[in-house]
C-alpha cells in the first residue's frame, strides 16, 4: 500500500520530467509543446496578476448558477419520479430522449433564444445538468428496497412523508454521485461554452491563448481547469462523508492523522458561524449589481477576506474566553477544541493571527485596486475582532459587544463591499445595511441571554447582565423588531426595491423566537433561540440579497 502511494505521487512527476527532457533535447518542438518549466512560469504570472483567479471565479459562478437552476430542481424531480409511477411515466421518456443529445449542440439554439450574454451560458449548464441528474437520482430511488416504503406506509406515512423519510435519505448516496457527475460535466461544458461569444472565463482564456498562439498560456489554463476539477472532487467527497456517514465503503476507512487534524481545526474555526460574514457581503454585492456595477472577482475576494477575519475573530475570542475562565465545562458556549484539549491555547491564538493575516493580505490587494478607504475599514475591522475579547477593555466584557457587532457586521461590511464594487459611499447604502446589522446583533444578544447567569458569575459585563433579564428581553424584541421596521422604512423611502419585502416570510420564525424569549429563562431552554436566531439571520439576509438581485434582473 505504501509503495502504491509513492507510485501515485511519482507517476505525474515522471511524466513532467520526460516532457521537459524531450523538449530540451529537441525531440519535441518548443513552439508546439512548451516545456513544463515554461508553462509553470506562465501560470505563476497569471496567479500573481490575479487573472487566473478572476477567470476561474467567473466560470465557477456560471457553473454554480447553472447547477442551482438545473441540478437542484433535478434532484427534486428525480425523487418524485422515483416514488411516483405517474410522474415517471410522464417525464422519463422526455428526459431519456433529450439526455443523449450532445449538450454543446444545444448552445446555438439557446443563443438564438437568449443571445450571447450570461443567460445563454448559465441556461446551457442548467439544461445539461438537469437531465443527467434527474435520470441518475430516479435510478437511485428505484434501487431502494420496496419494503422500506411498505413499512413507512404501515405506520401511516403519506406521500410527502415517504419523500422526506424514505426516498431522500436512502437515495442520498446516489444523489451525491449525481451531483459529482453533474459538477464534473458542468466544468467540462463551461470550457466549451466559453469558446463561443465570451470575453471572460477560463474557457475564454484557453481559446484566446490558442488564437494568439500562446500555447504556454493555453496549457496553463488547462492546468487550472484540472486543479479546479480535482478540488471540486475533494470537496464533494468531504460533503458526501458528512451527509452520508453510514456508507460502509467509508465507515471502515480509518481516518489518518492529517484528516483528524483538519477536522479538529474545521470545528475550531466554527464555519457554521460564517453566515454572519457572508450575508453582508452578498447584500453589498446585490445592491451594487442593482446599481449597475458588479465585479464578480472582487466580490469573491471580499467574501474570502470577510470569512478570514470572521475565522480569526472566532479563534481569538475562544482563546481569550478560555484564558479568562468564561468558557468552562459547565458553560453552554463554544470553545470546545480548548476544553477537550484537541488544541492548545497557543495553537488557537496563532491560528487566529494567521486568519487575520490572510484577511489582511486580501484587504491590501483590494486597497491597491480601490483606494485607502478600504484600508481603514479593514484596520478597524481587524482591531474590533481582536479587541472584542482581548485587552484590558475587551468590548464583549464591557457591554459593547452588540454595538460592535451591529456596526462592523452590518453597515461596515455592507458599505465596504459596495465601495469595492463602486468606489462610492452613500447614506442610503448605510440605511440599507441596518436590517442585517440588527439581526446579527440579535444573534450575539441571544447568546448573552442564554449565558446571562454564567456571565454574572465570571464577571463578564454584557448588556444582558447590565439590563437584567427583563431589560435584556426588551433589547431582543427591539433588535428583532428593528430588523423588519428598518426594512419597511427603506422600502417606503424608495431606497430598497419592493421585491425585498419577500423577507416577510421569515416573520413567523421571528415571532416564535420572541415568544420563547418572553416565556423562558433557563439556559437550556434558551439554547435553541441562539441557533434559530442565526437561522433567521441566514434566511432573512439571503432573501434580502435575493430581493435586490431579482430587482436588478428585472430592470
Amino acid at each position: 500500500m505504501h509503495k502504491n502511494r509513492w507510485l501515485s505521487l511519482l507517476s505525474p512527476l515522471l511524466l513532467l520530467g520526460l516532457w521537459e527532457l524531450a523538449v530540451q533535447l529537441g525531440w519535441l518542438n518548443r513552439i508546439f509543446y512548451p516545456p513544463p518549466s515554461e508553462v509553470f512560469v506562465t501560470l505563476n504570472k497569471l496567479i500573481v496578476s490575479g487573472q487566473i483567479f478572476r477567470e476561474v471565479s467567473i466560470s465557477l459562478t456560471r457553473i454554480g448558477l447553472g447547477f442551482l437552476l438545473g441540478g437542484m430542481p433535478a434532484i427534486v424531480v428525480g425523487l418524485l419520479m422515483g416514488i411516483s409511477p405517474l410522474a415517471r411515466a410522464f417525464i422519463q421518456p422526455i428526459a431519456a430522449a433529450i439526455y443523449p443529445i450532445p449538450k454543446i449542440a444545444l448552445l446555438p439554439l439557446i443563443i438564438v433564444v437568449l443571445g450571447l450574454g450570461e443567460e445563454s451560458k448559465i441556461v446551457t449548464i442548467a439544461v445539461s445538468v438537469f437531465f443527467l441528474v434527474v435520470l441518475n437520482v430516479t435510478a437511485s430511488v428505484l434501487q431502494i428496497e420496496a419494503h422500506y416504503f411498505e413499512v413507512a406506509r404501515s405506520f401511516g406515512a403519506r406521500p410527502w412523508d415517504l419523500f422526506w423519510t424514505v426516498a431522500l435519505p436512502a437515495s442520498l448516496p446516489g444523489i451525491m454521485t449525481s451531483i459529482k457527475l453533474g459538477m464534473g460535466f458542468a466544468l467540462t461544458l463551461i470550457v466549451g461554452v466559453e469558446f463561443v461569444g465570451a470575453n471572460e472565463g477560463i474557457g475564454w482564456l484557453i481559446w484566446r491563448s490558442y488564437e494568439i498562439y500562446a500555447i504556454d498560456r493555453m496549457i496553463a489554463g488547462l492546468i487550472a481547469v484540472a486543479l479546479v476539477g480535482w478540488l471540486m472532487t475533494v470537496l464533494l467527497d468531504e460533503l458526501e462523508y458528512l451527509l452520508v456517514p453510514w456508507q460502509t465503503t467509508r465507515m471502515h476507512i480509518k481516518e489518518g492523522t492529517m484528516r483528524q487534524h483538519i477536522r479538529t481545526w474545521w470545528n475550531a474555526l466554527r464555519p457554521w458561524s460564517y453566515t454572519a460574514a457572508i450575508i453582508p457581503v452578498l447584500l453589498g454585492g446585490s445592491i451594487a449589481a442593482y446599481n449597475g456595477l458588479l465585479n464578480v472577482w472582487l466580490l469573491l475576494l471580499t467574501l474570502l477576506g470577510s470569512i478570514a477575519i470572521q475565522a480569526g475573530t472566532n479563534l481569538v475570542n475562544d482563546y481569550f474566553d478560555y484564558t479568562r475562565g468564561t468558557d468552562h465545562p459547565a458553560a453552554l458556549g463554544t470553545g470546545g477544541a480548548l476544553l477537550r484539549g484537541d488544541l492548545t491555547p497557543r495553537q488557537i491564538l496563532i491560528g487566529g493571527f494567521i486568519a487575520f493575516g490572510i484577511g489582511s493580505a486580501i484587504g491590501l490587494y483590494l486597497v491597491s485596486v480601490t483606494g485607502p478607504f478600504i484600508f481603514w475599514l479593514g484596520v478597524f475591522s481587524v482591531l474590533a475582532g481582536y479587541f472584542y475579547t482581548a485587552g484590558p477593555f475587551a468590548l464583549a466584557y464591557n457591554g459593547l459587544g452588540e454595538i460592535a457587532v451591529f456596526i462592523f457586521m452590518g453597515p461596515v461590511m455592507v458599505v465596504g463591499t459596495y465601495y469595492v464594487q463602486t468606489q462610492t459611499v452613500t447614506f442610503p447604502i448605510i440605511l440599507a445595511s441596518l436590517p442585517v446589522g440588527f439581526l446579527v446583533a440579535a444573534i450575539l444578544h441571544a447568546n448573552n441571554l442564554r449565558d446571562l447567569e454564567n456571565d454574572r458569575l465570571v464577571g463578564k459585563r454584557t448588556l444582558a447582565t447590565i439590563l437584567g433579564r427583563s431589560g435584556a428581553n426588551i433589547e431582543y424584541y427591539l433588535l428583532i423588531g428593528g430588523t423588519y421596521l428598518s426594512l419597511a422604512i427603506i422600502v417606503l423611502l424608495g431606497i430598497a426595491p419592493w421585491l425585498t419585502l419577500i423577507t416577510v416570510v421569515t416573520l413567523p420564525l421571528a415571532l416564535r423566537l420572541v415568544r420563547i424569549v418572553a416565556s423562558e429563562s433557563e439556559p437550556k431552554a434558551l439554547q435553541p433561540v441562539l441557533r434559530q436566531t442565526a437561522q433567521l439571520h441566514l434566511q432573512f439576509g439571503t432573501l434580502l440579497a435575493a430581493g435586490w438581485a431579482a430587482a436588478w434582473l428585472v430592470l
